[in-house]
This record gives structure tokens, C-alpha cells and sequence, in this order.
């Protein structure tokens, strides 16, 4: 129902919105009102500051533009993200994963949607097995932000992001505001983790075992962290992670 729909509503494949591949990324982000770019309307039209992310986007990304993507966002919501990607990268194949994919609102021959609940180590596994022959040059983590759902998930999905691609996590930060997304006040944040991954130091979390942080410090070639623009709650908010992987 929801494919036959697409053809009226919010397709994307539709040849009225071609000039859309002609904008650059913020642009797109605005146009398509999600909170990726340097602004967004909220309600009553009322237009805030957001992430600002576009630059670090096209900064670590932009090389992939021409090039046919397989590019996979976690926490895809209404596909607003997905939409913009669309007509940045005109080659790429996209999946939308989300806990709710009947959130989605932007169709189109290139995306496909599924289900994902990044809280649960067995959903997050059989989704790996699902895509068991294929793999990613791009992953984006804008699910949840419970700091422990990004750190279990990491090294879950990292093992399918393809040589010299990058794992993206945005607002890796947010707990920060938001205390429930970190009820048990755990003092390793991912951030830390990742610079102890960077460093080559040990560490311990409840939410990865052993094997998992070896393959993470096996096979991460880099990791880039960035700062966008929004604050909630007094609390910067907009802390963004380019973990690109090694070409082994």
C-alpha cells in the first residue's frame, strides 16, 4: 500500500524535483526541514538553529558523491535525511532502518525500509545477518542516542561498513541533555571510548565484550570528531563522530 502510494505522495523518483540534484547539502537538509542542517521550522513555522552538520558531511563524504553508494541511516524517522542524501549522492542505493517504519514519508526506487530496535543485541545481530552479502560505504547512527544503544551497536554494524567507509554518529552527545538516555549514569560515554580506541587503550563496558573492542581497534583507521551548533538544555548537544575503517 505504501509503494502503490509513493506514486502520488512524496515520491522522490518523481522528474518535478530534479533541480534538487543541482543544491548542496545544507540546502537540502533546509528544504527538507530535518534537523542535519544549520536550521529547522518547528511548530507554528518557527525556524531554530540546528546541528549544522552539512559541512563535516560533505567535508569526510563528499568524495563519495559520484560513486554508487550503498549507504544505510539507523533512526530514519520520517526519511527526511534519506531524502536530502537522495539528491546528494544521485548513484547511491539507501536503506532506511527505523523502530517505526511506518514513520517513513519519502519513497523512491533507491531506498528501502526495515525494521530495526537498536536497543536489543539479538535484533541488531539478526539485522547484520539479514544483510549477510552485502555490505556499506556509509553507516549513519541517528536511532535512539541511549548511550548504551550506541555503544552496543557500534561494533555490531561497524563490521558492515566496507573498507575505507565511514560509521557517522550524530548527536553522540545528547544523554548530556537528556538523563534518560543514560539511566544508569555510566561514566564510559562513547565519546571516551572512542578516544580510547583512537589512543589504543584498554577499557571495559558492559555493552561490548572483548572481541568486539579488539575488532573495533583492529580495523577503525581513523576517527574524526566534530562539533555542530544546537543546545538543549543548556547542554551543547551536537557532537558528531566520522569513524572511517581501515583498508585491510
Amino acid at each position: 500500500l505504501k509503494k502503490y502510494f509513493s506514486k502520488k505522495l512524496n515520491n522522490l523518483d518523481n522528474v518535478d524535483n530534479e533541480y534538487l540534484f543541482k543544491k548542496n547539502l545544507d540546502f537540502l537538509f533546509v528544504h527538507f526541514n530535518t534537523d542535519k542542517g544549520k536550521s529547522f521550522k518547528i511548530e507554528s513555522n518557527k525556524v531554530i538553529n540546528s546541528h549544522n552538520y552539512s559541512l563535516f558531511y560533505e567535508k569526510y563524504l563528499q568524495k563519495f558523491k559520484e560513486k554508487n553508494l550503498n549507504f544505510l541511516e539507523i533512526g530514519s524517522h520520517e526519511g527526511k535525511g534519506l531524502a536530502s542524501f537522495y539528491y546528494y549522492f544521485p548513484f547511491a542505493k539507501f536503506v532506511g532502518a527505523n523502530i517505526n517504519p511506518f514513520q517513513m514519508r519519502y519513497f523512491s526506487e533507491r531506498i528501502e525500509e526495515i525494521f530495526i530496535d537498536v536497543s536489543s543485541k539479538r535484533i541488531l545481530k539478526n539485522f547484520a545477518s539479514y544483510y549477510n552479502d552485502r555490505s556499506f560505504d556509509v553507516i549513519i547512527d541517528d536511532a535512539s542516542h541511549n548511550l548504551k544503544d550506541i555503544i552496543q551497536t557500534l561494533p555490531i554494524l561497524f563490521k558492515k561498513v566496507k573498507n575505507n567507509g565511514f560509521y557517522v554518529i550524530e548527536d553522540i552527545n545528547q544523554f548530556d541533555a537528556f538523563p534518560n538516555l543514560n539511566p544508569n549514569n555510566d561514566k564510559l560515554t562513547p565519546i571516551k571510548m572512542l578516544e580510547k580506541i583512537k589512543k589504543d587503550e584498554n577499557f571495559n563496558s558492559p555493552y561490548i565484550d572483548r572481541n568486539e573492542i579488539d575488532y573495533l581497534k583492529t580495523n577503525v583507521k581513523n576517527i574524526y570528531f566534530e562539533k555542530g551548533n544546537m543546545i538543549l538544555n543548556g547542554h551543547h548537544v551536537s557532537d558528531i563522530v566520522f569513524i572511517e575503517k581501515k583498508d585491510i
